[in-house]
């Protein structure tokens, strides 16, 4: 077992390191620029998310939930549902191909991963794309970064210090009702403040509702990746990110978070 001081220290060090170029790509860089980076965050994510399959993971496997992921974030950001329909198309010929000189063997248990992988790590991160192609992206993307992470650090640290009675204990036994209410607490304050500082147009009231809805499903996205840990025994999706895991453990909560702040924006709430 790891030990907590250095597991603190790795976090923090990991986001001394990590944080910094991703504010400086907000502020600089263009939305095409962002969605690359999210393209490199999905592709990893993805892959992550192969080798946790039940019923065991190949290169191919890996393959097809890659490709899967970045061509559904192709399809919904970057150069419009053509390139989409095309890559999907592209996709089926291949793995049809494979399959017929048998190359590639793929029970039903893979064939439903990489669709569920498709769907859950691009279709849900694609929607970070989408949120910086607003007009507002950067202050959009800047909230949405500051909440999730505030959101994240305060379930962890309450959790750690004062969690007591379990949150989903068949799903993950470590988080706490205690450690959730850190998080929604922390959510919601930062919420507020970056209505006053990063997106003044929202009401800080507007916010504080806002800020507890986005810590609400991010805590659910936190559920849903552990849930999916829980039924292959692994701990964390990967070792990528000292202190945090994987990458997937890294945006399980922002998963989630994304697509409410997008149809809030979308149907005009905020």
């Amino acid at each position: 077992m790891a030990d907590p001081e250095v597991m603190h220290r790795q976090r923090i060090l990991s986001a001394l390191l990590l944080i910094p170029p991703f504010l400086l790509l907000v502020h600089f860089g263009s939305p095409l620029h962002f969605a690359l980076l999210v393209s490199v965050v999905i592709g990893l994510a993805a892959w992550e998310f192969s080798r946790l399959c039940p019923a065991g993971t190949d290169p191919g496997l890996a393959l097809m939930t890659v490709a899967g992921a970045l061509g559904w974030h192709a399809a919904l950001v970057l150069t419009g549902g053509a390139a989409g329909v095309a890559a999907a198309v592209a996709g089926a010929a291949l793995l049809r191909v494979t399959l017929l000189r048998g190359e590639f063997r793929v029970s039903l248990v893979q064939g439903a991963w990489i669709v569920l992988g498709t769907v859950y790590v691009g279709g849900l991160l694609s929607f970070a794309s989408l949120l910086r192609a607003l007009p507002e992206g950067r202050q959009v993307i800047y909230y949405l970064a500051f909440t999730t992470w505030a959101g994240d650090i305060g379930a962890f640290y309450v959790g750690s210090r004062y969690g007591r009675r379990p949150l989903a204990p068949r799903i993950s036994p470590k988080k706490t009702v205690e450690g959730a209410l850190g998080g929604m607490i922390a959510t919601m304050l930062v919420a507020i403040g970056g209505s006053v500082w990063i997106w003044p147009r929202l009401w800080w009231a507007l916010a504080a509702v806002v800020g507890l809805l986005l810590a609400g499903v991010g805590i659910l996205g936190d559920l849903c990746e552990s849930a999916v840990k829980r039924a292959t025994d692994a701990k964390d999706s990967g070792a990528l990110i000292p202190g945090h895991g994987g990458v997937l453990d890294r945006v399980d909560s922002l998963m989630f978070a994304g697509p409410v702040l997008y149809a809030l924006v979308w149907i005009g709430w905020v």
